[in-house]
């Protein structure tokens, strides 16, 4: 006759494999260490290639200025003028095509101590989010970047000619292109807020004119020209982001994922 298991032992057996499973901190920074140098050699690698191309690539990024003036050439005023514009490019795109194996690491670092349910919303938000910034930058090059730089360049050149140092070109482009694509993380930041409990999809959808309010101020703060068209090409998308980030917190809250994150914190009675 097959004998029972005991609740007990089992138990004991559950902790035993779960205290085995858990490192120390000694390990967890051994693993931090090798994490962190996978990712640091394999940015090395991909900006050394990255390097290979960049004055393809500098061409490139140049296209949008060209065609706003055929005879644009920018200029370099300092000595390392344009070797700094240079090695600038290939170490951002180099960082850029490492980001997924940054992504990988981080993950596999983390995830042994995640809950199930915490392990299967991360990964769908990251590349989420990954997704959203490279939305974000594309746009700001290929829409918004170029009537920018067609007021720039067309605003007052009865009076003066532009010279356009290189380094001030990439300065700007890539500021643009990075805060732009920080913005459009805003879905996903107001569906955070949303599952944490601090915003409401009713309270979001009162405070639509400050939203409205706020896209075009942000899109002031971002954009490298001053004209209003410029900034409408940011604006009106960030409106829309403000929509969607409605959207997502109304299915946090139908799907009761806040609220059942809050009743399991809540103290027994």
């Amino acid at each position: 006759m097959a004998t029972q298991p005991d609740p007990e032992t089992e138990i004991v057996e559950d902790e035993a494999q779960r205290r085995e499973g858990m490192l120390t901190i000694g390990e967890h920074l051994v693993e931090a260490r090798q994490r962190v140098t996978v990712t640091a050699l394999t940015i090395v690698l991909t900006t050394v290639v990255t390097l290979i191309f960049t004055n393809q690539i500098l061409d490139f990024l140049l296209e949008p200025a060209r065609d706003a003036d055929p005879n644009f050439r920018p200029i370099f005023t300092e000595l390392l003028g344009f070797v700094s514009a240079y090695f600038k490019i290939g170490l951002l795109i180099g960082i850029a095509a490492a980001m997924p194996m940054l992504i990988y690491q981080g993950f596999m670092f983390i995830n042994p101590g995640l809950e199930p349910h915490e392990r299967r919303w991360l990964l769908p938000i990251v590349l989420l989010a990954t997704a959203s910034f490279a939305g974000g930058g594309a746009f700001a090059f290929f829409i918004a970047w170029p009537p920018a730089l067609d007021f720039l360049l067309d605003f007052g050149d009865n009076i003066a000619e532009p010279q356009i140092r290189i380094s001030n070109y990439i300065d700007m482009l890539t500021r643009f292109v990075f805060w732009t694509g920080v913005v459009f993380e805003t879905p996903l930041v107001l569906m955070g807020l949303g599952w944490m409990g601090l915003v409401t999809a009713r309270k979001l959808i009162k405070a639509w004119r400050w939203a409205i309010i706020g896209s075009f101020v942000v899109a002031a703060f971002i954009t490298p020209s001053i004209d209003p068209v410029t900034q409408a090409f940011v604006a009106v998308p960030l409106i829309f982001l403000y929509g969607l980030g409605i959207i997502l917190v109304k299915i946090v809250e139908k799907r009761g994922l806040g609220k059942d994150r809050d009743q399991d914190e809540a103290p027994e009675a």
